[in-house]
């Protein structure tokens, strides 16, 4: 077992016991003990019952993997999360499964699982440049008991989901949740890109087998509407891709919040959160893939099945990026959380 390794994992257990943004209910000090080789993950879980045991089993039995701490969430699963603090902007932080993405960002666990009814896990990663999906068929005959009704009164039933700092770590935990299938570079893949009155998508893939089409709709229209578009085009098209964000830097998306008067309508508006509202809703699964942006990603989706989603992860990872050297610097450096005082040791 690599030294190196060790001091590093448990550098990440000594900052979720400080819990410097108060994103930790509960520590598993002794997930070092199940280190067995190198590269290893920890993994935090968002503290809600639709995230089952057998999938932490799943994942820890593959040697590489050990729950590491609990984290808090929104209270209500409001879509913002008034008792947390956006750690880069310094806002109320992006819910409901708002710890989960902080402690990723702080290099706590590398990798974060959460649900998902109307954006709780895709928005809360965007909102910290980092790596998101969910699918609806994840543990579904365990998350189909926990039907929910949104705040905006429509009915769902949550999906469970992942979020990373890099793409490796979300492409590994895809591939291990879903017993992926392997799609052939070569394969035709439609594509359908959605513009909208304020971003027009001007990227490209490196992919030689695609047939791209394009489509203009407003982002933020009704849920309804928008959810009836993506179970419309997910039947219609291998993959749905828009360009989303900045979430909740110049608004708050939050329901609670945004039915009260037109001025707090327009505010949730401005939080530019679009496709990712209904994704789950659609019944569909779906990705975030943070740009150089603040809290700007493209959100890819696809019908929920391992054939489409692997097809979905072979886009994205044309368009993945490392981590911002300056967030890494900032966020997963352990000096910053236990800086030398005197006596200098």
């Amino acid at each position: 077992m690599n030294q190196l390794t060790i001091k590093k994992m448990a550098k990440k257990t000594f900052i979720a016991m400080n819990n410097p943004y108060q994103s930790v209910v509960k520590v598993y000090p002794q997930a070092i003990d199940k280190i067995l080789a190198s590269p290893f993950s920890y993994i935090g879980i968002k503290n809600k019952p639709e995230i089952p045991k057998a999938l932490i089993d799943l994942f820890e039995d593959t040697n590489q993997y050990a729950l590491h701490t609990i984290d808090s969430s929104s209270l209500g699963g409001r879509a913002i999360d008034t008792r947390l603090m956006n750690p880069i902007t310094g806002r109320p932080m992006t819910g409901s499964s708002s710890g989960t993405a902080i402690n990723v960002l702080l290099g706590i666990n590398d990798l974060g699982i959460g649900t998902d009814g109307g954006g709780s896990v895709l928005a809360p990663a965007m909102s910290l440049n980092l790596f998101s999906f969910i699918s609806p068929a994840l543990c579904k005959k365990h998350v189909e008991k926990f039907q929910k009704k949104s705040t905006d009164s429509l009915s769902f039933t949550p999906s469970i989901g992942f979020i990373t700092r890099t793409y490796d770590e979300i492409s590994k935990a895809i591939m291990i949740s879903i017993n992926g299938v392997k799609s052939s570079s070569t394969a035709p893949l439609s594509m359908l890109k959605v513009e909208n009155k304020t971003k027009q998508l001007s990227f490209d893939t490196a992919l030689d087998h695609y047939h791209p089409t394009t489509c203009s709709i407003d982002l933020s229209s009704s849920r309804e509407s928008l959810i009836k578009f993506v179970s419309d085009q997910v039947e219609k098209n291998d993959l749905i891709v828009s360009l989303e964000g900045p979430i909740d830097l110049l608004g708050l998306g939050d329901t609670v919040l945004g039915h009260m008067g037109s001025l707090a309508n327009d505010l949730q508006a401005s939080a530019n959160k679009g496709l990712i509202r209904v994704a789950n809703m659609a019944n569909a699964a779906a990705c975030t893939i943070p740009t150089e942006n603040y809290g700007t990603a493209y959100v890819l989706i696809c019908k929920d099945t391992p054939e489409h989603i692997t097809k979905m992860l072979r886009v994205a990872s044309t368009l993945a990026q490392d981590q911002d050297p300056l967030l890494e610097k900032y966020f997963t450096s352990f000096e910053n959380y236990f800086p030398k005082e005197f006596p200098d040791i």
